[in-house]
């Protein structure tokens, strides 16, 4: 098969003169391994005119965002559903039930409603039973994916496939580490892993506790979600439907959402934008702390704000791992307080004086000084990427390697309650 694709990058590989009796000609030919990522389409009937079903607990695969509601842990197995555990034992949550939501990613609560993400729409329902959840409301198009294509529907991710392939020096494509072919695109498999991103997506009810990965946010009577792009607002005030308010752009590739007192906290690839909520219907844009390219959870205390940035991804090419520690008493002027170089930092939290960061396992930190930081402890051995702090003395992790609960009653020494291992 040979492949006309638009050439995007490489170095040219030296062709091989072959001298023949009574000829010169090239022949000059290569067999590599791709892998290729090929497009996956949905169209909006194959999800909208489903119900989401609660089928028996399964094992977890591929684990996502971490949720907590009252007694309940909730998490998404990604663009699947959503678990859900009995955690009124930390030291053994029970499996109930498997929340079938084909494309979700993110979730929230207030009190039995479920708010969560089905590609490109919102989805709200009434969890109250958790063996039959209902759709109480959709709200269309709130989330900016990959686009759509007339005949093919919603581009909502990529598939991977490994092909080999023989190419002469006379293909365009010869001696490149990467290129498309129509929708699809190519890397060349060289001794690492190829990387590649398509890009892009207090009020009468108590609301549950989410991570700093979160891309939904609540405070008072409101939902905010952010994609991309864009910073979503909704009104809970009848929480079986949240009325859509309006949507305004924050800047390119936001990551994050957290609510803090009366303000939002975004963080994006290059910067944690700080949204106001005087007006809750209609955030406000405070401040603006631009930082290098990074991947970029925040969280927030009382007086400073912390921010991860890690390198090797998509979202930062260059070398930079750190934390960090951001004064924001003085809002809307923001300083750094000071950077701390890390492993690979990621997901974090905070109580009472202690931080807890997902670094190289999980790192724990006593934050009294925040421009001197004290590393208590270090579990190694588990990947993780985000974390929530209940209290000071009862932490929850997630990550590649599973779900693990410690007891930090201790910080010096956190004990190991239960954990919920990745099933391969």
């Amino acid at each position: 098969m040979r492949l006309t694709c638009l050439l995007l990058a490489g170095a040219l590989f030296a062709g091989i003169a072959l001298t023949l009796p009574g000829c010169l000609r090239d022949e000059c030919r290569s067999t590599l391994t791709y892998v290729r990522y090929e497009p996956v389409y949905v169209m909006p009937d194959d999800f909208r005119h489903t119900t989401v079903v609660a089928e028996a607990p399964r094992p977890l695969r591929k684990p996502g965002k971490l949720y907590v509601m009252g007694h309940y842990l909730l998490i998404n197995e990604q663009k699947e559903g959503i678990h859900v555990f009995d955690n009124s034992d930390p030291n053994r949550p029970v499996p109930v039930v498997f929340w079938k939501i084909p494309g979700n990613v993110d979730m929230a609560m207030r009190g039995h409603y479920l708010y969560a993400d089905q590609y490109v729409d919102l989805l709200a329902l009434d969890v109250s039973d958790v063996y039959q959840p209902k759709i109480m409301c959709r709200t269309q198009e709130v989330f900016r994916l990959l686009g759509f294509t007339p005949g093919k529907g919603y581009r909502v991710g990529y598939q991977q496939t490994e092909i080999t392939e023989t190419l002469d020096c006379k293909d365009p494509n010869y001696g490149e580490e990467w290129y498309r072919c129509g929708d699809g695109a190519f890397a060349v498999k060289s001794g690492r892993e190829a990387a590649f991103s398509p890009g892009a997506g207090g009020g009468a009810l108590p609301a549950g506790i989410a991570g700093s990965f979160a891309r939904f946010g609540q405070w008072d009577d409101y939902l905010y979600c952010v994609d991309n792009w864009n910073l979503h607002s909704f009104s809970t005030a009848n929480p079986a439907c949240p009325a859509r308010l309006q949507s305004q752009n924050v800047g390119w590739n936001i990551e994050t959402i957290f609510p803090w007192k009366n303000r939002l906290f975004i963080g994006s690839n290059t910067a944690v934008h700080i949204f106001r909520l005087d007006n809750p219907a209609a955030p406000t844009r405070e401040a603006t702390f631009q930082h290098v390219t990074g991947c970029d959870p925040v969280v927030c205390d009382e007086e400073n704000a912390y921010v991860t940035l890690h390198a090797g991804t998509d979202c930062n090419n260059n070398s930079l791992n750190q934390l960090d520690v951001l004064d924001i008493r003085q809002l809307p002027q923001v300083t750094r307080t000071r950077t701390y170089p890390m492993t690979k930092p990621m997901g974090l939290s905070v109580a009472g004086n202690l931080l807890f960061l997902c670094d190289d396992g999980l790192k724990i930190f006593d934050k009294t000084n925040p421009k001197d930081l004290k590393q208590l402890s270090h579990v190694r051995g588990i990947k993780i990427y985000d974390a929530i702090a209940l209290t000071p003395q009862h932490l929850l992790v997630i990550g590649n390697s599973g779900f693990f609960q410690y007891d930090t009653s201790d910080p010096r020494n956190p004990r190991l309650l239960s954990e919920i291992r990745v099933s391969r």
